[in-house]
């Protein structure tokens, strides 16, 4: 299969019309958001932690999303949190044009509106394999990669132009009404969004968690890349929280320059390669052997990184970094909707989601105390160590991803469903 095939798919397109969509207003609320409190407070703490708000509700919902996406309809979850969160995110330019926009109403939005994304995207992680069929998945995921990637080139700056054009508060209407279009672009697709379920008697939610997680942990090679997928986005959390304090220590750029914005830039436009490349790489018999090499790769990236001086140079290694650390996510994604009955898929790749995005918080956080403590170059080195352990270890594991008769047989579109 190519990517040709799924352009000529209008179910994929306009799936893929409505991430792209939802994505951009998204990345420009990620900018927006934070200038509005800096505008408002001045606070440099308050500004950072509307930045990381995002991640709460998924570390603290996910595994209540995940078995709720296995059991509801995913079409509804998808459409009706768009929609939810689109009204969230509307509310703060209609106060703001009010007069009565707060800062507690700026944090219970950002808590809200991801709160409705965690389901949303827990069903959408089920729904996409039964979308464009297992075959697919890697052009299919490259494809989404790109134009999030994409989104993140394009967003943050649209709404720097727009927060100074009209207003940060007023910027934001362009995230809600991006929710709206995709609401609207998802709901006109046709099909189900998951295989028909054998009725079964009431079960718990502790068991609909527990079943994912036995499953996870039966499967050496999803608990495997889940367990490198931490160590991978722990060191990428690392390099994001001292972007900026890279840039003006070791490349020696202003603070106030916009080169730091064009470093940001390279590292989206390597993700965005990566995710144009990935389908022609991806095998599931080589998962192994994917992850290992990309893992490996940044962590040598990031090594040299730590003793670049040279603004050019940086730009082009951290934007090779970024593609090759978004091969490795985008690897491990793949591998668990192929390899994850479609009972199972909201529950199982919520929990790989949880996993990653709680390690960049921590590598933020323990990245920016040691870059204090020591310098940034120790950090960044450290990091790199990380990223080297965790490849090795992979690689000794799972070079050879077939190694037993369960991996043997995990093929696109065979993964066997428990209940049926």
């Amino acid at each position: 299969m190519s990517t040709g095939a799924l352009r000529r798919s209008p179910a994929f397109v306009r799936w893929a019309t409505a991430e792209g969509i939802s994505a951009t207003g998204s990345a420009v609320s990620a900018v927006v958001l934070p200038i509005l409190v800096f505008q408002r407070t001045g606070s440099a703490a308050q500004t950072a932690l509307i930045a990381g708000i995002r991640a709460v509700p998924y570390l603290m919902l996910g595994l209540v999303a995940g078995p709720v996406a296995d059991r509801f309809d995913r079409r509804r979850l998808i459409v009706g949190g768009n929609l939810a969160e689109g009204a969230v995110m509307a509310t703060i330019p209609i106060a703001s044009a009010a007069g009565v926009l707060t800062m507690g109403q700026i944090y219970v939005v950002a808590l809200l509106a991801a709160t409705c994304f965690v389901f949303s995207d827990a069903a959408v992680f089920g729904a996409l394999p039964r979308l464009v069929g297992a075959e697919q998945l890697p052009h299919a995921n490259g494809i989404l990669g790109s134009l999030s990637s994409a989104a993140q080139v394009i967003g943050p700056a649209l709404g720097a132009a727009l927060a100074a054009a009209i207003g940060a508060a007023n910027a934001i209407w362009v995230d809600a009404a991006s929710f709206a279009v995709a609401a609207v672009l998802v709901a006109g697709i046709r099909g189900s969004f998951q295989a028909a379920r054998v009725e079964r008697e009431h079960v718990s939610l502790r068991e609909q968690v527990s079943e994912g997680m036995r499953y996870i942990r039966n499967h050496r090679v999803i608990r495997v890349l889940i367990t490198a997928g931490f160590g991978n986005s722990f060191s990428f959390g690392v390099v994001t929280g001292l972007l900026v304090v890279y840039a003006v220590r070791s490349l020696g750029i202003p603070d106030d320059s916009a080169r730091i914005g064009i470093l940001y830039s390279a590292g989206a436009v390597g993700a965005l390669v990566a995710g144009l490349v990935f389908g022609r790489i991806f095998r599931v018999e080589k998962v192994g052997q994917i992850a290992a090499v990309t893992i490996v790769a940044s962590s040598l990236l990031l090594g040299l990184m730590a003793f670049l001086t040279v603004f050019a140079v940086a730009l082009l290694v951290f934007g090779v970094f970024s593609l090759s650390n978004m091969v490795t996510q985008v690897n491990g994604i793949t591998y668990r909707q192929v390899a994850t009955p479609d009972a199972l898929q909201s529950r199982v790749n919520v929990i790989g989601r949880m996993v990653a995005w709680g390690g960049q918080p921590f590598g933020a956080a323990l990245g920016g105390v040691l870059a204090q403590v020591t310098s940034v170059r120790t950090a960044l080195l450290a990091a790199a160590g990380i990223l080297l352990g965790t490849g090795i270890v992979t690689g000794i594991v799972l070079w050879d991803s077939g190694g037993d008769g369960r991996d043997r047989e995990v093929r696109p579109g065979v993964a066997r469903d428990p209940h049926a």
